[in-house]
This record gives structure tokens, C-alpha cells and sequence, in this order.
């Protein structure tokens, strides 16, 4: 059975995979017209510092940075970097601003233990466990390749936002 595209805009609402399907899709899409895109798991680490900034600080300042897009959802950037369109940007920044509430919450939540449904657990990739569940002849793919420890592409998506 398929389940709808959770489309709500509510920020109560946690994102589902079918949501993160979708940030992937568009990440995806904009990688094809801005090589320096990132994955899903630096912008989860560039956006928890984001939250962590002594002041809010708005999508046209982040966007940027972040995408490489300017401040249109539409509008080409020297390095071709743009939305396809704004109904992609917009569902963009919905989910987004959705996340975004989310993480905000669970950064402000008195917690004792990670195992606290309330704490932050941060939408992360496992690629070397991933690669070491693969049968032996599919990891023979990946001998030569640097595989990123677990939770280091977030924490360098963290370490960019401070950065910059």
C-alpha cells in the first residue's frame, strides 16, 4: 500500500521517510545544476547549528551559504545553482521549516538520557555499517573508497555553518 507524501505544512508534524525522500529528491535535483550541493545529513548539522546562533538567522542568509542558491527560489546563480521552480522551493523550505521546529524542540527539552524520546536524534547515515552489512563481492565496490565515520558528515555540516 502507498502512503501519501506527508505534504503538511504543520510544524508540529515530524517529518517521515517519505519526507526525507523527498529532501533527498530535491537536493538531488539541485546537485544536477551545483555540483557543491550538499547531502541531506550536512544540511541536518549546518541546521542544528543554525538553531544554536544568538540571533535567528533567515533563509535568504542561509540559503546561500548552504545551497548555493540565491535569494529567489528561480532565479540562476553564476554557477547555474537554482530551484527548479517555486513550488520546489517552497516544498523546500516547508519540510524545512518543519525539521527546523523539530530539532528546535528537542534542543530545548530537559532530557536525562538520549534514550528520551524528546532528545534530539539526528537524521543520520550509517555508510560504513552500510557497506559492512553488503555481501562480500558488493563491498569489493567500495576497498579503495573513504568511507565518512558515522555522524561526520553532520557534524561537518555543524562545523560550516560556525565557520561561516
Amino acid at each position: 500500500m502507498n502512503t501519501p507524501l506527508n505534504t503538511s505544512s504543520d510544524p508540529a508534524v515530524a517529518l517521515d521517510n517519505d519526507d526525507y525522500d523527498a529532501l533527498d529528491a530535491i537536493l538531488d535535483d539541485l546537485r544536477t545544476r551545483g555540483e557543491d550541493v550538499p547531502q541531506w545529513e550536512f544540511c541536518e548539522g549546518a541546521m542544528a547549528a543554525l538553531l544554536c546562533t544568538r540571533r535567528p538567522i533567515e533563509p535568504a542568509e542561509f540559503l546561500p551559504m548552504l545551497l548555493g542558491t540565491g535569494p529567489l527560489p528561480t532565479a540562476p546563480q553564476e554557477d547555474g545553482t537554482h530551484f527548479a521552480n517555486t513550488a520546489q522551493y517552497e516544498q523546500f523550505m516547508a519540510l524545512w521549516a518543519r525539521r527546523s521546529a523539530e530539532v528546535s524542540i528537542s534542543l530545548a527539552s530537559p532530557v536525562d538520557t538520549l534514550e528520551d524520546e524528546r532528545s534530539y536524534h539526528p537524521e543520520l547515515m550509517d555508510v560504513r555499517g552500510a557497506v559492512a552489512s553488503l555481501p562480500e563481492a558488493e563491498r569489493a565496490d567500495f576497498k579503495d573508497q573513504e568511507l565518512p565515520a558515522y555522524a561526520q558528515v553532520w557534524a561537518l555540516g555543524f562545523m560550516f555553518v560556525v565557520e561561516n
